[in-house]
């Protein structure tokens, strides 16, 4: 075969014709010049259809330019947004400015007045020393003088007394003696008579002496009477001016900046306190080192930091050389576990010791506080259809991302649940969701919550509960008002029984812009990350009976997560949180690491669209298996056919979904979607018969089974 006939086997039988008849081969005729017209009208068709494709595709490039122009707009809303609250915080700095600058004037003025008292007390001082000089100089004389006059007296007087004590002894000794040699004569005769009155006469001169002696005792004892209070007295201003002195001492350490004796803090009855105080009085008692107590803060790892003030006078590498030193001494002396560290504050004179009152928990007893997450998930899951909010709190960086997203994969795995994302940061850097969003900004968050409120209503009037919608909200604190509070409260308690679900993902109520109290946790599960577990342990009402043992609790474990994650990225942190199911016990759980969790953005029951679309139906509440895909070339003319998506009713999903949203057991695969079989533990061949109560009952055992004799079986 040729070339040419090549080429007319591959035109139309319509073109050929043409063709003949147009370069004169055949001679034309009627019936063949009007079946080449009839021939040639496909080709018009043809032609139109692809001008059509053509327009079609114009029209597709400028609705994505229009597209990309609206997220442009959209961007430039958020930095127009952003530039307002930089021109508020710029006006706020400027307000804070004009205070600090009063603030200083007002130290100035203050320390002018500190000079000036500086300088009066200087004066005062100078005064002081000249009073003190002065009474020196007049105790001085007066012990001088008043010494040597008290002693010049007491000689005189001793020697006046004894001059005429001699001067009677010498004249009566004269007489005496005189009447003696008169009557010499007689005292031979009267021999015994003279010696009598010799006794006689000894016996009055003991007496004399004895008088004598007497008198001078009198004497020294009103002497040494008089001395003692010269001595007394003496003491007494000897005391007053070491007294004073020591006054001047103390006030020219005080006015030097020094300290002259511990000042302990008014802590009430707080055993932190107490200590602070007792290590205080400790380094005071053993080594003479005074200092003020200011106060102690209690760190989330269970340490104490205790703030002390020192004296200028004493050189501050030596005074933390001796406190380190005596360290192990104090925490054993006041029982307490360690002092960690003692360090000087940079931005003010002050140390700061920190203490350890009980030791570290160990990582064995670390586990025994961790509920398994999975495990937790589980229990979630199932909790879901009494309590069908889920509450996620906690501040940035605590990790309630990453329990979102784990609580996430899991549901997709095990349940067919409608999900639809609400995300107000989209595109920030706080988005790590990986999966489509229905909402991307606050405003269609706002509109999507109005949706649900509106699903709600139908689902009430109409009583159809199919399919199951999950709608996570992610910083919904941000989004909504205080007079919304109570509307959003009340949507919260009528879709528990609606077949719908919230995860809610927010800070915690005591920065909550909407008002939310602790009370209103108690209508969600509650799970509490990192530091906002403590403040719900602290202010909730439902942990007060266990608020002592969980407060220990939360201080160990986060000592120990502190350690673990002071030096990895926040992708590779760990996380812990406090999970608080209404009417149950509290659990402690830590999350897998964030680059562990993979959430698969292709299933088909995550949602781009508030509405449940014709294509997603079929995979919802396992329809995906009751139906045979079409293919390709189908489902590609079925949309070009439609402008957009069907979405069914609730009656006509409530035809296409029969059996219930939440199974028994949590843990199958996405792709298999298996249904797990509660069985008795003793009896795993007899089928289990469940209640209105949802408990099981087993005709072997011929009793209501407890939740710890089942298992399952996929």
């Amino acid at each position: 075969m040729n070339n040419t006939t090549k080429i007319l086997s591959g035109l139309g039988f319509g073109t050929v014709a043409t063709l003949v008849l147009a370069t004169g081969v055949l001679k034309p005729t009627v019936k063949l010049t009007a079946l080449a017209t009839l021939v040639s009208v496909p080709v018009i068709g043809v032609a139109y259809e692809i001008i059509q494709s053509r327009a079609d595709k114009r029209v597709k490039a400028l609705e994505d330019k229009l597209g990309i122009a609206q997220q442009d707009s959209h961007r430039l809303e958020a930095v127009s947004a952003d530039n307002n609250r930089l021109s508020q915080h710029l006006v706020n700095l400027k307000v804070e400015l004009s205070q600090l600058q009063d603030k200083v004037s007002s130290l100035k003025s203050e320390n002018s007045n500190l000079k000036e008292s500086q300088q009066l007390q200087l004066a005062q001082l100078q005064v002081l020393r000249k009073e003190k000089t002065e009474l020196t100089e007049q105790i001085a004389h007066y012990e001088e003088t008043y010494s040597s006059e008290l002693e010049s007296n007491v000689q005189q007087r001793v020697e006046e007394y004894i001059t005429s004590d001699r001067a009677k002894l010498d004249a009566k000794y004269r007489s005496t003696l005189t009447e003696g040699q008169a009557i010499h004569a007689e005292a031979v005769a009267i021999a015994y008579a003279y010696e009598e009155w010799a006794e006689q006469i000894g016996e009055r001169h003991i007496e004399r002496k004895n008088y004598i002696l007497g008198l001078t005792k009198e004497f020294n004892h009103h002497i040494g009477g008089a001395q003692e209070d010269w001595e007394t007295e003496r003491g007494h201003l000897i005391t007053q001016i070491e007294v004073l002195t020591e006054k001047i001492a103390r006030l020219q350490q005080k006015l030097a900046g020094d300290l002259t004796e511990p000042e302990y803090g008014q802590f009430g009855y707080a055993i932190e306190g107490k200590i602070a105080n007792d290590i205080a009085r400790y380094v005071w008692d053993t080594l003479q080192i005074p200092l003020t107590v200011k106060g102690y803060e209690k760190r989330s790892d269970g340490a104490v930091d205790v703030g002390y003030g020192y004296g200028r006078s004493i050189p501050l590498e030596a005074l933390l050389r001796d406190l380190n030193r005596h360290s192990e001494d104090i925490a054993k002396t006041l029982r307490i576990h360690k002092i960690s560290s003692i360090r000087k504050l940079e931005i003010a004179d002050l140390l700061v010791l920190t203490y350890r009152r009980e030791p570290a928990i160990k990582q064995d007893d670390l586990k025994r506080l961790l509920t398994p997450v999975d495990k937790l998930a589980t229990q979630v899951i199932r909790e879901m259809s009494r309590k069908g909010t889920v509450r996620i709190m906690g501040a940035t960086g605590d990790g309630k991302g990453v329990c979102a997203r784990y609580l996430l994969s899991r549901i997709v795995t095990t349940l067919n649940w409608y999900i639809r994302l609400h995300d107000p940061q989209h595109g920030s850097d706080q988005d790590h969701w990986g999966i489509p969003k229905v909402s991307k900004s606050g405003t269609e968050l706002k509109q999507a919550l109005r949706k649900i409120t509106n699903q709600m209503k139908d689902r009430e009037v109409t009583k159809i509960h199919s399919p199951v919608t999950l709608d996570i909200l992610d910083e919904i604190d941000t989004q909504l008002e205080k007079e919304d509070k109570e509307q959003f409260l009340n949507l919260i308690s009528r879709i528990r029984h609606l077949g719908m679900k919230l995860i809610l993902i927010g800070q915690n109520p005591k920065v909550s812009r909407a008002g939310f109290q602790w009370s209103d946790m108690a209508q969600m599960i509650a799970f509490y990350q990192g530091s906002c577990a403590l403040d719900a342990i602290k202010n909730n009402q439902a942990l007060e009976l266990k608020k002592d043992i969980l407060l220990k609790q939360y201080n160990e474990i986060s000592t120990v997560f502190e350690a673990k994650n002071e030096w990895l990225d926040d992708n590779k942190k760990y996380y812990f949180g406090l999970c608080v199911i209404p009417g149950k016990n509290p659990q402690w759980y830590e999350l897998p690491v964030a680059d562990d969790l993979e959430v698969n953005e292709g299933l088909s029951i995550i949602g781009e669209t508030f509405e449940v679309t014709v294509r997603k139906s079929r995979f919802v509440e396992g329809q995906k298996s009751a139906k045979t895909q079409p293919s390709a070339v189908a489902e590609l003319s079925q949309e070009q056919k439609k402008a957009e998506l069907e979405t069914f009713t609730q009656q006509e999903m409530a035809a296409i979904n029969a059996r219930s949203s939440v199974i028994p057991h949590v843990g199958s695969s996405a792709e298999s979607r298996h249904r797990a079989k509660t069985i008795c533990k003793k009896h795993p061949d007899v089928e289990l018969r469940q209640g209105k109560d949802r408990r099981y009952y087993c005709p072997g055992c011929k009793k209501k089974l407890r939740k710890d004799e089942l298992t399952t079986e996929v």
